[in-house]
């Protein structure tokens, strides 16, 4: 079977529309009128928040300070690394002994 024999079967079911029959039909609205124009500003500026300014919120993406609930009291970034130094000194003691061990 070739491309041309499905074709002709495509074009003869009556199921299918056709670009032809949809032409028949209603004409669709042009939605680029003057009146659909000016309702359309008219809801957008009633939607539109008047008193909004972008420049009243921070860029989304620049970096941001930590926030407070991350370093309680007494804690600090600076601290945060230390303890991350002390905890991978500790794994890699750990890690030297158990090597002793098994050798």
């Amino acid at each position: 079977m070739n491309s041309d024999d499905l074709m002709s079967d495509f074009m003869s079911d009556p199921a299918v529309p056709t670009p032809s029959d949809s032409t028949k039909g209603a004409v669709t609205p042009a939605w680029n009128s003057k009146k659909f124009r000016e309702e359309y500003d008219l809801y957008k500026r009633r939607l539109q928040d008047q008193k909004f300014s972008v420049a009243d919120y921070p860029d989304p993406l620049a970096p941001r300070p930590p926030h407070p609930k991350q370093y309680p009291k007494g804690t600090d970034p600076e601290l945060e690394r230390r303890l991350h130094a002390l905890i991978a000194d500790v794994k890699a003691s750990l890690a030297a002994e158990g090597n002793r061990r098994g050798a």
